[in-house]
């Protein structure tokens, strides 16, 4: 076998190795590399299988005959959790059960000192070398390391891991650790790195410490003539008489700008060092980073381990008025949550695909990323600093401390859960210290949703002992968790009532107004009420935005109550428009915005990604709240509304793309931009030219447009300077609805086909009323619970699942004529009974339907029922009032007819 290796300072454990060879090999040191740390990647030549029943000592004894051979990073469930097929009923949840690695691998004699390093193995690991089992590691997210020194043998070596995703159902099982759930998958599987790290001298930079690199460097203080202080703690192991430390500051051209050396007294040295004109870390705009290298020299000056480490020299702090600061300079964190999630590869992710998703991130204009919910690679961090975005990192605390089978009386939160969690937090903060992109560190997310424990607080003490535990580790950093339901009166009691306002040193908000719940005065009613409850805490929104479906569209996103979660057995579509999504995502940021002390806001979240418990959308087994899809290919129209708003590239561009087939002449169009001047051309006519100022928050909004009969060409032309930005779309109007109006009342999403062929538009031209479904389609709606029961050909079925009720008119635009009108009525109420509701129908002025009693008239609830009446339309515009005499007036849907 032949190899050849450069290596280079920098990446996983101080030294990249650059090599080509068949296998995963280790190799002897030369001697020009002597004072390298060697490290040897162990990614390719594993099999594999997936077996739950398969016994340690048959695994351990098995030549890996009938394994599939894999490379890494690998997991299981790249194959069922990471694909976007709709779920039915029959359809099977991703595998959460055992995996099994083999690796055989050569080892040649040389350095005294080796370790294991795996840098992800979900959720449990069990590691064997040689069969001498080196032990088991417990969390999904952290680098971890075994001392191999006397387990590796010269020639060939076998390396055996049993990787374990299963669900826990109660304490003592291995994977009953953090986190217990969560509204994302848990792929199991290597899938992260493995290689094997090998020093010259057992003396070296400790490499048992909790998969860090044993270094720590941490800016002291800036001047304001520039001049900078650093401090260097480096742990050791193994140290001997006359051993040196020294640490060297490098800026990017090589050129050292500071060092300073010192015994290396055991088990840690501290070294100080004094930058005389330091260039800072400035985030996006100038993410300037130094390379700190850490020797250790033996008693005659020679190198026997190194470390490197890229380090950004910079100062941030949280006000509780006036936001975030970095280096003394406010500024408005707007940025994204990410998961480590994708499709048709699921956690099993290379450093290509997260330099993709990361150059998404920038393209959007985000200069912060919340790594959600776990820890992620240590690669993504080390980007993140590298292009200069405040990194939000998070300890994998979610939802709860207890199983269901162990919340009984007089239960305490097991302390084996509660020591693993505290090293998955220690973990977290040691390997990703070094990082300049990272301001806080989170010690939990939505924790207060199953809080409690037959009443009793199962949550907040956990809370406080890792807020002391992660300020012990990290003093200079905030800590910060996100909370899911503080004073959250809209989800009722479906959560308990639990405070984790005021443990942390800031507070993230997970608020989805108009999503899940709508509160009066919107996002910005609740962060005025927390701000006001906690006001010496620095409060910003970690989570917010809404689902959405590319092939669902809306004419008119208030139309009616959209389904946010499958209460339905995955039984029934859940439509989650992507028109709907933008009107979330407006209003919530414009509310955002307006207030300076919020110190920064994360959208819900920056890619689709797997969920198991989910049924939404158009895909299954999908959290659809991303900007851009699962597969990383299509970014939804939110996302343009962010890069208008955030990014300095000329973004002009026309929502509703995807909504092809028009069910009205007459519509709406928006288009983001953030142009000097925005103009709209239909078919090559003009239709208008918006300003800057007349388009807030980068939304120009061109009302009433009237479609042509058959192709639409919409152009939307945004002057940025010398420079204009065209986007077109194409959209096709039908000769049937471009005479006749098919409306679907209470409907947000467009495009139903009748079993007539008549094509309904979502809920539109209404004034006044509620739309709203007959059997509750989500957290949110009426307590309606209403099955149409007489209806002949089920494609019609969905034009009698929602109503309009209240007080309302429709004003909708026609040409003039003569139209014969049909207004469709359901009564969704099993108690109503005739005479408890009575209203009138009038069509311009004139009375069309006097007293009208829907349960009279269709016989009983839950049955449709139709009127017809002609109108004369003389100016434009068919209004109809629905005016109601004894509890509100209803309508399933309408049609307008041209005579």
């Amino acid at each position: 076998m032949k190899m050849h290796w450069q290596f280079e300072r920098g990446g996983v454990g101080g030294f990249v190795v650059a090599m080509s060879l068949a296998l995963g090999a280790a190799a002897p040191a030369s001697a020009a590399d002597a004072r390298a740390r060697m490290v040897t990647p162990l990614v390719t030549g594993w099999q594999f299988t997936q077996d739950d029943t398969l016994a340690d000592d048959a695994a351990l004894a098995s030549g890996g005959a009938g394994w599939e051979q894999v490379s890494l990073p690998h997991t299981w469930n790249a194959r069922d959790a990471a694909s976007i097929a709709q779920t039915t009923p029959a359809s099977k949840e991703y595998k959460r059960g055992l995996g099994w690695y083999r690796l055989q691998f050569q080892h040649t004699p040389g350095a005294p000192n080796h370790w294991l390093q795996f840098d992800g193995a979900s959720i449990v690991a069990d590691v064997w070398l040689n069969g001498t089992k080196l032990g088991r590691h417990q969390g999904a997210f952290g680098t971890f390391r075994f001392d191999v020194t006397r387990h590796v043998v010269t020639g060939r070596n076998v390396l055996v891991v049993r990787a374990d995703n299963r669900l826990a159902t109660a304490a003592g099982e291995p994977t009953a650790i953090a986190p217990l759930s969560g509204d994302f998958n848990m792929s199991g599987g290597l899938y992260r790195a493995v290689s094997l790290v090998s020093t010259p001298a057992r003396s070296s930079i400790a490499l048992d410490d909790l998969g860090s690199s044993g270094v720590y460097f941490k800016t002291e203080s800036v001047s304001a003539d520039g001049r900078a202080s650093a401090s260097v703690r480096v742990r050791l192991a193994n140290g001997a008489a006359g051993q040196t430390v020294r640490a060297s500051l490098k800026d990017a051209r090589g050129r050292q700008v500071a060092s300073a050396r010192q015994a290396a007294n055991v088990p840690e040295a501290t070294l100080a060092l004094a930058v005389p004109k330091a260039r800072l870390w400035q985030g996006r705009s100038d993410p300037y980073l130094y390379r700190l290298v850490v020797d250790l020299l033996d008693r005659n000056g020679k190198v026997i381990d190194s470390v490197s480490e890229m380090v950004g020299i910079r100062q941030m702090r949280f006000d509780a008025d006036k936001g975030f600061f970095l280096n003394g300079k406010h500024v408005a964190l707007h940025g994204v949550n990410v998961h480590q999630d994708q499709q048709d590869k699921a956690w099993a992710l290379t450093e290509a695909d997260i330099d993709a998703s990361l150059a998404q991130v920038m393209d959007l204009g985000a200069n912060t990323v919340r790594l959600a919910h776990y820890p992620h690679a240590a690669y993504t961090y080390k980007q993140a600093d590298r292009l200069g975005l405040v990194v939000w990192a998070e300890a994998p605390f979610v939802n709860q401390t207890l199983t269901a089978a162990d919340c009984k009386a007089g239960a305490k939160v097991p302390e084996f859960f509660e020591a693993n969690l505290s090293l998955q937090v220690q973990e977290m903060i040691r390997q990703h210290y070094n990082r300049a992109s990272v301001a806080m560190w989170s010690i939990g997310n939505e924790v207060a949703m199953s809080g409690t424990c037959q009443g009793v607080d199962t949550v907040t003490p956990t809370l406080r002992k890792l807020h002391a535990l992660a300020k012990a580790e990290d003093p200079a950093r905030a800590t910060t968790l996100a909370d899911f339901n503080e004073d959250l009166g809209a989800m009722g009691k479906m959560f308990p009532v639990l405070a984790t306002g005021g443990i942390t040193d800031t507070l993230g908000l997970n608020r989805y107004d108009l999503w899940y719940y709508v509160v009066p005065g919107g996002v910005g009613a609740m962060l005025d009420a927390i701000h006001a409850k906690y006001p010496n805490q620095p409060v910003g929104v970690s989570e917010y935005g809404a689902g959405a479906a590319l092939t669902h569209q809306t004419d008119n996103p208030q139309g009616g109550v959209v389904s946010n979660f499958d209460f339905f057995g995955k039984t029934r579509t859940l439509y989650q428009p992507e028109g709907y999504a933008n009107y979330v995502h407006e209003a919530s940021y414009a509310q955002m915005a307006a207030r300076p002390f919020v110190w920064g806001t994360y959208v819900w979240a920056m890619f689709d990604f797997g969920s198991g418990m989910r049924h939404e959308g158009d895909i299954g087994g999908t959290n659809t709240k991303g900007l851009v899809t699962f597969d990383r290919k299509t970014r939804k129209d939110p996302f343009y509304f962010y890069q208008a708003n955030w990014s300095s590239k000329p973004v002009t561009y026309i929502t509703g793309r995807r909504y092809t087939e028009r069910a009205y002449q007459v519509a709406d169009v928006r288009v983001y931009s953030n142009a000097e001047a925005t103009s709209l051309f239909l078919n090559g006519r003009e239709i208008g030219s918006l300003a800057a100022v007349q388009c807030p928050l980068r939304v120009c909004v061109f009302p009433g447009v009237k479609l042509d009969e058959g192709d639409n060409r919409v152009e939307a032309r945004g002057r940025h300077g010398n420079r204009t930005v065209t986007d077109t779309v194409r959209w096709q109007l039908g000769a049937d609805n471009a005479r006749n109006v098919y409306i679907a009342a209470g409907q947000p999403t467009t495009g139903f086909l009748s079993s007539q062929g008549q094509r309904y538009g979502s809920d539109n031209f209404f004034i006044g009323g509620k739309g709203d479904w007959i059997k509750r389609s989500g957290t949110m709606g009426a307590a309606f619970n209403a099955v149409v029961t007489n209806i002949a050909d089920d494609k019609d079925r969905v034009l009698w699942e929602t109503v309009r009720h209240g007080a309302f008119s429709y004003r909708i635009p026609l040409a003039d004529g003569r139209y014969e009108v049909t207004l469709g009525f359901l009564e969704p109420l099993a108690d109503a009974a005739s005479g408890s509701r009575v209203f009138d129908v009038e069509a311009n002025g004139a009375e069309k339907l006097a007293a009208f009693d829907v349960v009279a008239e269709a016989g009983a609830h839950s049955t449709a029922v139709s009127r017809s009446f002609g109108v004369d339309v003389a100016d434009g515009v068919l209004q109809l009032d629905f005016k109601p005499r004894t509890g509100d007036a209803i309508v399933s849907n309408i049609r307008v007819m041209r005579r």
